[in-house]
This record gives structure tokens, sequence and C-alpha cells, in this order.
């Protein structure tokens, strides 16, 4: 089905009618979702799409109750992977006659004046880059801490698992006391995550959707990788900010490295497609030295099994090297093992 026209806005000064939010929901996670929804009546958004994704509530008949037809909700009937529901979301905004989409995570509460914010930097940025290859992204809590500095959201090329050897110094200086960096105002990145991000919907019509077939865990990064890898750019607004009200299985600030991080996860679900995920896609994008990047393949895995042996994690350490050799190996999907819940 064609979708409807955008509707006539004036495209250097959007309002937050302009907005369609698109959200995804799964599993026993109603508070967070209401929590968000109502923030975000607050920040006046003209719609927003809600995706069922496997709820284990009725997520269409609450709603309906509390905000009426100010959302609509597209169920999935079972929970089918984070991709899928992404496309799902990306699918049902572009079919309502809002302009602009608003991405988030349905733990992703907006901070007061955050769409505003967003809107106003986008309106900005696109008197440089077209509309069709610009997306404004809010900032998140623990970016703003400063444990994920908008450089660690796009390695160097030939980087595997987010390692490079050129980065081994400048990790070492991030860590002496005072070289924290100060929070920048704008700061243009790479990739980014879904949570957050706002865009025109011509952007999404000139570059398509998530991939499905990466059904959990780094569908973002290769869409958001299509954007600057297609000559866009991505901005972070640092006065846009959105609180996670779930911490993210990432955040890693309470260890010291990314390596003890990825031994201490005990969820076989969760490491097996993120590292396997992350492998396909930098070795299918952003690998432009074959040798360099298998030099930083075997450093990162021989520095992984030294901690693997420190620890007694030496189980976790050949899953984490066998979940990589698939996506090496160009698997993606889902995986009758690790089966969704």
């Amino acid at each position: 089905m064609t979708p409807p026209p955008a509707r006539a806005a004036n495209a250097a000064r959007p309002t937050a009618d302009d907005v369609v939010v698109g959200i995804v929901t799964y599993g026993a996670r109603r508070t967070m979702l209401l929590a968000v929804l109502e923030r975000l009546r607050e920040e006046r958004a003209g719609r927003v799409v809600v995706v069922d994704n496997g709820a284990h509530w009725p997520v269409a008949d609450d709603l309906a109750a509390q905000f009426g037809d100010w959302i609509d909700v597209v169920p999935m009937g079972a929970n089918m992977g984070s991709a899928a529901g992404f496309v799902t979301a990306f699918e049902a905004a572009l079919r309502t006659d809002r302009s602009f989409v608003w991405i988030l995570d349905d733990d992703n509460r907006p901070h007061a004046g955050c769409l505003a914010a967003l809107l106003a930097a986008h309106a900005e940025e696109a008197m440089q880059t077209p509309r069709d290859l610009l997306a404004v992204v809010a900032m998140r809590a623990e970016h703003f801490a400063g444990h994920v500095s908008a450089k660690q959201l796009m390695t160097r090329w030939n980087s595997f698992s987010g390692f490079h050897v050129a980065d081994l110094v400048s990790k070492v200086l991030h860590r002496l006391p005072g070289r924290k960096q100060a929070l920048q105002g704008r700061v243009q990145l790479g990739v980014t995550h879904f949570g957050g991000m706002l865009l025109h919907r011509a952007l999404i019509e000139r570059i398509g959707l998530p991939r499905r077939d990466f059904f959990m865990y780094g569908d973002d990064t290769e869409l958001t990788w299509r954007i600057t890898a297609g000559g866009g750019r991505i901005v972070q607004v640092a006065d846009a900010l959105v609180e996670d009200l779930e911490g993210s299985f990432q955040q890693t600030s309470h260890v010291r490295n990314r390596f003890i991080g990825a031994l201490l996860s005990d969820s076989d679900f969760r490491t097996y497609y993120s590292v396997r995920n992350l492998a396909y896609f930098e070795s299918r994008f952003r690998c432009s030295r074959r040798m360099m990047f298998t030099l930083n393949r075997r450093l990162y895995f021989a520095i992984l099994h030294r901690y693997a042996r420190r620890l007694n994690r030496m189980e976790r350490y050949h899953f984490i090297r066998a979940s990589a050799d698939e996506g090496l190996g160009g698997r993606l999907g889902p995986d009758n093992r690790f089966p969704l819940r």
C-alpha cells in the first residue's frame, strides 16, 4: 500500500505535532511503557505507534482505555525478535501522515523538553545536510555520565568486537585522572542506537528498513551505518536527554574493561546474538584491510583468553569464540538453541 503524503509542515521549524513515535514492547514491561507514554503526552507528540511484540498484558485494551486513539497498537502475535519489531514500527509510522519519526525503546523516558530540543537541532542541522540524509539522537544517561563516549559508538575500521590495537594507548590515557572529556553540545556519530533517534520519513524512504535477519541486536548499528556510509550524518544532541528506566545489559561501567564484562555475562542468549551479529557486521562492512582485521581478532581473543584463565571462565571464552565464528561465517537469523522466551 502506498503511504499517504507527508503532512504539510514548515521544514525549517517542525513541531511536536509533526512527529509520530515508534515503540516496540514485549514481555511484562507495562509499568515502564506507561511512564514513557505519559512523558510523550507531556511532550505533545502528534501520534504514537506501539508494536506489541509478545507482551504479557492486554496492550491494545489498556492503552486504548488510558490514551484513546492517540496511540495505534500493532500486534505481532508473539515475540518475533527486536529487528522484526522495529521493522514493523517503522512501517506503521510511515503509514501515518506525520513527517518525522522518533524511535524509542519501551524504557526510554525522555526528559522534559527532549523532543523540542531534537526538533530544533534537526531544523538547524538540515541547513547543511538534506533531511533524507540526516538523523539526530538524544543523549542517553550513561553517555552523559561519561561511561560511554560518542567515539566508542563507532570503532576504528578493521576492529574486532570493538577492539583495535591502535586504541590501546588512548584507552590507557582515558582512564587516567582528569582525562574525562567535557560534554559537547552536539557530536557527530558513525552509528547509533534506535532509542532516541529522530529522523524525517524521507531518510527511511531513501535508505530502507532495518534488516530482519539480524533478529536480535545489531539491527540498529547496521541501519544507522547505512546513513553515514551513504554520505549522511547522525548528530547526538546533548540537551536532549532520555533516561533508561531499565539498565542495559551492555552497561560495563562497574567492571574494569570490555573483556571482563563479556566473560562475566551469564546470558547465553544475549551473548550469542550480540557477539555473532557484531562479528558479522564488522567483517562485512567495516573491514578494509583483512590482515589488520585478523590481527585485531587474534589479539582480542588472546587478551580474552588471559582474563578467562584468571577468572576461571574458560567455558564462557569458548562460547564467545564459537559465537563470533558463526558471525564471521555469515550466519544470521534466529537460532533454535537460543529461542525467545
